[in-house]
């Protein structure tokens, strides 16, 4: 654990402390000098590593691993070791080692298998090693035991599988072969013109990238696996690479340049050249502030360039925020009768709230971007009697103005935008959709009214459109839980295992997703939380040092609610077989430990167990002789007790096809309010 600290801290101050930085108006640059020239790299969050021969390196030329002739290197998702496929004449072999010291071996596989590539599942809880023999071959990361092997109809060259583990790919030549990793079907198989380079999932996993010898780029829906988008021109065509937010993705295009495609707005491209050429691979980072760097390497150097000028996602932006707003306004409010409910609430209703939704969030993002624009007056039409103003920054619009007062309009500085309201196009461009024209010139106001325009909803499929008797059903379903909850808690009061001073929150939703077969599904959220007034939480939650759920009264009186709600009136969800994401925050604050404290395997013992931190992967170690010395494992055994609750209280659940993740979170305040846990559970395809 003090290793990742201290690795994260270095990791953020790289730049500052060991970098060469250029500053200039085009971009900002950090260039890690190298002794040797990388010829393969990957990353862990923000450092990256490289291999060249019979050795791995890190930023600072720092030698991780000595062996025979490597042709592969992947990096742990956790962050926790590093796999490689290393050749010694005609025989080859994977080699796990620590990420941390050097030399370190974790694992020999000694599988009877001639290794091609690999791959690490994007949860870290698998190793996928392809074989000679046209076999994919499954492994935990725990112990590496075998898992399952897969037979594949040729030898995979290159293997990868989607964020979200819908999907594995592997390629050989002009053929790339995309399967259902959860039933080892063949989703969608594709033969290109030519070798195919590389290939990639966006982070959103609705978008696949295959890139081929013929510098030609194809982006396939991963709901269809229809071809979206396709690109000539590419160059040599090396490598590629999504951005984070899924706009642009960098393609090496040559020895010395990368090009930056925006996927929404194919006019719009950026290029890095670089003289020193070499360049083979490269790959978005995000640092600590959040700030999106391209890092690739080239014959002597790791470099990173800040990506500031890429514009954000704004359409993924607006339909997270519009997602969230409209599931809030579909809830049944306190004291609201269903009649009443019912009124509100429609298909009507709902369509016109979007839209109205819509426009306030194109609107705040916008910035009131007419008034950084540059207007220009364009032509008028006499028939339509309609003037074209011109933005450079939006597409132009069109104004009603009257053949006689034309003349009024002479110098487009007389005229102020006032009420202005705005879209977004389907390139990701805010547009112009409402606004009170004043002509200072004439004293006359215009009104352009484009709110009827095609909206942001019905620019989309209907893939996140939620039929209104689901929504009315969930409604339902929270009033039942919400009484569960009051029962619960007023026992626990008369208990005094808590008091009002502990509140419990509990909430019911339905999502819309598409499964791995591209078919529409609906999934059912149901979330818990609490949290203790200051002053009291000591008494009614975790003490310090605590972690077991007994400890803490307000705990268990979540947990109870959880018990009471899935044995009786939500047990129609928990299905033996069913697929179940449960993911279990544990939160400390950040109050020292002081020596360490005693740990009994209570929970189990665990070493570089992959946990999300910040919703950063990272692993987590504990284990008897260990002990705790961090906040970061107070809150990790805080969320393994919430499991071992369920799978002991809850014995339904073993039977159910589930995927436990943890997430901690420390705060920078002291103080016991900010020791607690919560949980959400979402069943899939619940209806």
């Amino acid at each position: 654990m003090k290793n990742f600290i201290l690795f994260l801290l270095c990791s953020l101050c790289l730049p500052q402390l060991s970098a060469q930085t250029t500053n200039n108006e085009e971009r900002q640059k950090y260039v890690y000098p190298q002794k040797v020239s990388p010829t393969g790299i990957d990353n862990y969050l923000f450092s990256t590593y490289y291999y060249n021969g019979k050795k791995t390196y890190n930023l600072r030329n720092s030698v991780l691993s000595n062996s025979d002739m490597i042709s592969a290197m992947k990096i742990n998702p956790a962050g926790s070791s590093f796999a490689i496929v290393q050749t010694k004449g005609k025989k080859s072999s994977v080699t796990v080692y620590d990420l941390w010291m050097a030399n370190k071996v974790k694992h020999e596989f000694e599988e009877d298998m001639t290794p091609v590539s690999l791959c690490y599942a994007p949860d870290a809880k698998s190793l996928v090693i392809s074989g000679d023999n046209k076999e994919l071959l499954f492994f935990d990361t725990r112990q590496y035991a075998l898992q399952s092997k897969m037979e594949i109809p040729f030898v995979a060259e290159n293997i990868a599988i989607s964020s979200n583990n819908y999907f594995i790919a592997a390629s050989n030549g002009n053929t790339l072969d995309i399967w259902n990793l959860q039933t080892k079907e063949l989703r969608k198989s594709i033969e290109a013109d030519d070798k195919i380079n590389c290939f990639t999932f966006s982070a959103d996993n609705n978008l696949l990238a295959v890139l081929t010898a013929d510098g030609k780029l194809n982006t396939y829906d991963t709901r269809t696996f229809f071809i979206l988008q396709s690109y000539d021109a590419m160059g040599t065509a090396k490598y590629c690479y999504f951005h984070p937010e899924g706009k642009y993705i960098a393609i090496i295009t040559g020895d010395n340049r990368i090009s930056i495609l925006n996927l929404m707005d194919e006019t719009d491209r950026e290029y890095i050249d670089n003289a020193e050429g070499g360049i083979t691979d490269a790959r978005f980072l995000k640092n600590g502030k959040g700030e999106i760097f391209l890092a690739y390497n080239t014959v002597n150097s790791i470099t990173y360039e800040l990506m500031s000028k890429l514009s954000p996602n704004y359409t993924r932006l607006m339909s997270d925020e519009l997602s969230d707003r409209m599931n809030t306004w579909m809830k049944m409010m306190p004291g609201e009768t269903l009649e009443e409910y019912n009124l509100r609430v429609n298909d009507e209703t709902r369509a016109e709230q979007m839209k109205l939704f819509e426009q306030e969030i194109a609107t705040r993002m916008a910035d009131n971007l007419v008034e950084k624009s540059e207007v220009t007056l364009g032509n008028y039409n006499p028939t339509d009697n309609v003037l074209a103003l011109e933005f450079n920054t939006m597409p132009t619009i069109y104004l009603d103005v009257p053949t006689e007062e034309v003349s009024d309009f002479m110098n487009p500085g007389d005229l102020e935008f006032r009420n202005a309201k705005y879209g977004l196009t389907k390139n990701d461009k805010f547009e112009l959709i409402y606004a009170d024209v004043y002509n200072k010139a004439s004293g006359k106001t215009y009104k352009y009214d484009n709110l009827d325009r095609e909206s942001f909803d019905y620019m989309k499929s209907d893939d996140n459109f939620i039929p209104l008797n689901l929504v009315q059903q969930s409604n339902m379903d929270e009033i039942k839980l919400q009484e569960i909850k009051e029962s619960i808690m007023n026992m626990a009061k008369q208990q005094k295992t808590i008091s009002d001073h502990t509140k419990i929150s509990v909430d019911a939703g339905i999502a819309s997703e598409t499964d791995a077969n591209g078919k529409k599904i609906m999934n059912y959220n149901i979330n818990f939380s609490y949290e203790v007034e200051q002053g009291f939480s000591a008494q009614e939650d975790f003490g310090p040092g605590k972690y077991a759920t007994d400890q803490s009264g307000a705990a268990m009186s979540m947990l109870a609610i959880m018990k009471t709600a899935f044995e009786k009136d939500f047990a129609q969800y928990v299905q033996a077989g069913k697929k179940l994401r449960v993911k279990i925050t544990g939160m400390a604050d950040a109050s020292p430990i002081n020596g360490k404290i005693a740990y009994n395997r209570v929970y189990g013992e665990y070493t570089n167990e992959p946990v999300y931190k910040d919703n950063d992967l990272s692993n987590i170690t504990v284990t008897k002789e260990s002990g705790i010395t961090q906040n970061d494992q107070l809150a990790f055994l805080r969320a393994v007790g919430v499991k071992e609750y369920l799978l002991q209280n809850i014995p339904a659940f073993s039977k159910m096809n589930s995927d436990y993740n943890y997430y901690i979170e420390v705060t920078k305040e002291k103080g016991s309010e900010y020791r607690r846990i919560s949980v959400a559970f979402t069943f899939v395809d619940a209806f």
